[in-house]
């Protein structure tokens, strides 16, 4: 009856010993949370390049539009918003961001915006530049930007307000895929006629 009772027992537990059943499971309680952040991870960061591939599309897009005329007026720097606003598409810059366009002279003493124009915006954002009829802060465009005398520009200015769609961990951090976050983009365009004639300021 021992014999029989040891033969069962060792049985029982060779049986256990090759079982499997939870391992899968297990395996998945593992991978599956690295898995799911890599996905995340991945389309968060398609999302914030494509911010920032629109944004600099639309910087060089709208500053370019404005330095090739000679003279402007508000229907035409209306147009030139309006037509930003497909560039930036599939984004959206009435709710989550704004255009700004200022155009600065170079005097002996400093660097005059003489106007600044914002796209439609529901959240006005304020130039990174400075304001109109005040010194502009040339130090924020890249390459130590200096101008001469008399020498004017057009400097456009574009912010994109980037907000993770799935994981918001902004209260850690203050850029990157997973924290909300200005995408600020900004570029400098000499007017092709020399300088720029606004009849009748911004809309």
């Amino acid at each position: 009856m021992k014999y029989f009772r040891k033969i069962l027992i060792s049985r029982k537990i060779n049986s256990l010993k090759k079982s499997e059943k939870g391992t899968v499971l297990i395996e998945f309680a593992f991978v599956f949370p690295v898995t799911l952040m890599l996905l995340l991870g991945g389309f968060e960061t398609f999302r914030l390049m494509m911010a920032h591939r629109k944004a600099n599309t639309t910087v060089m897009s709208v500053g370019s539009l404005f330095s090739q005329n000679k003279t402007m007026n508000k229907a035409a720097i209306s147009d030139i918003f309006d037509a930003i606003d497909h560039v930036m598409k599939p984004l959206e810059l009435k709710n989550d961001g704004q255009v700004l366009v200022s155009y600065v002279t170079g005097t002996t003493s400093t660097n005059n915006i003489d106007l600044q124009c914002k796209s439609n915006g529901t959240n006005p954002i304020a130039s990174k530049i400075g304001l109109q009829d005040q010194a502009a802060d040339l130090t924020r465009i890249p390459g130590n930007f200096t101008l001469k005398n008399g020498e004017t520009v057009v400097i456009a200015e574009v912010v994109y307000r980037y907000e993770p769609v799935f994981v918001n961990l902004s209260s850690w951090l203050n850029t990157g895929m997973f924290a909300a976050h200005d995408v600020y983009h900004v570029s400098v365009q000499k007017p092709r006629y020399t300088t720029i004639t606004f009849t009748g300021g911004c809309p």
